[in-house]
Formats: C-alpha cells, structure tokens, sequence
C-alpha cells in the first residue's frame, strides 16, 4: 500500500470509512526522516537538487513505510517563470529556504532542499504544518520560529508531540532530532550538507 507521508505524520491504516488514522512513532518518524535525506542524497551525489520538497512529495510505502519521493528534478522541465511559481508557492507552504527569497531569479539548490528537510524535521517531531501559524505567548510565529523559540526558551516538550513525548521531559533523541533540525534552517553560508545531515540522522539511536 502506498501512502502519502502527511503533514500531520499520521498513517491510514484501512480503507474502510471512516478512515481511521495511527500516529506514527518516533522510531518510525526516525526511519522516515532517514530514508527522505538517503533519497536527497542520492540525487545530490548526482548533481541533482530536488527542488520542490515537502510532505505530499513524500510517500510511503510497503508494511515498514519507507519513505520514496516524487516530483524531482521537475524544474529543470520548467520555464523560467514555471520555476519561480514553484518557488512561490514552496514558499506560501512554509518550505522555502529565505536566501531564494531575496534571489533576483531564484533557481533550485541543493542548500535550499537541505532547508526545506529541516522543515519536515520539525513537523515530524512537532505533528505541525509548517503552513501554521502558532499563537502564544510570545506572539504569532510560524512553525521554524516557534521551534527556535522553544529551543532558545528551554521549552523544548512545548513543541515536541504528546504522542512521542513519552514523559516530562524529551529524550537525548528528541534533543538530537531538534538539533539537526535547526541546523538544517541556518544561514545558508551555516547550513551542513545533505551527506553531513544524513550521517547525523543515521547516529541517533532508536
């Protein structure tokens, strides 16, 4: 069965209606994000950024969900101007790395899928969309500054999801998932390399 990775990181398991949805677990949440930076880095290894990465290009599949994507390399199929909706519309979804932003024609890079995989990160270890707009106490954010926020603050089970939070407080895997997560939404000069995210990814112990 092939199903689409969901921004809300939940599975459905029957086809029956209604459709009753699972959570995913965190050795699950683990596995997926591992399989979405090998498939990165498959097409990095091979001059290929992916260009257009986000949950509904993520689909899972068999019994263990691992984790495939589609839609890559599309851009270079694009026009100039079929490229830049792209973009904007990476953009409106929350995916958008912020040097493309400012680029006078902002073109695919392998940086920018790096950013937006640190986005995923965060909605896999959160359960939010990144398109979310979170209010508290601090103000309205969206998903990445409400994370930095969390994380800067020490309120790191504020944004961690209930159904793998486990206890008061989060483990060293939930730590290390974060912390890679954040890296992955630095200032472009900063931000690690799919290889080096990946091998981080793999370290974490579940």
């Amino acid at each position: 069965m092939l199903v689409e990775c969901n921004i809300n990181v939940s599975v459905c398991i029957t086809e029956s209606t209604p459709r009753r949805y699972s959570p995913l677990s965190f050795t699950q949440r683990i596995r997926v994000a591992v399989d979405v930076a090998r498939c990165l880095l498959y097409l990095h290894d091979r001059g290929l950024p992916h260009g257009n990465l986000k949950p509904t290009n993520i689909v899972l599949a068999g019994p263990d969900f691992n984790a495939r994507l589609t839609d890559y390399g599309l851009h270079r199929l694009m026009t100039p101007a079929g490229i830049a909706e792209q973009i904007l519309n990476l953009g409106a979804l929350g995916y958008r790395a912020p040097e493309l932003v400012t680029a006078s024609k902002p073109v695919p890079s392998f940086k920018a899928d790096v950013y937006a995989l640190g986005v995923i990160l965060m909605e896999l270890l959160t359960r939010k969309s990144a398109g979310d707009i979170i209010s508290g106490q601090s103000g309205a954010v969206d998903l990445t500054d409400w994370v930095r926020l969390c994380e800067r603050e020490g309120r790191v089970m504020d944004c961690i999801d209930r159904d793998i939070a486990g206890g008061e407080e989060s483990s060293k895997e939930m730590d290390e998932l974060l912390a890679i997560s954040l890296r992955c939404i630095l200032p472009v000069n900063e931000r690690p390399n799919i290889r080096q995210v990946f091998d981080d990814l793999c370290s974490i112990s579940v």
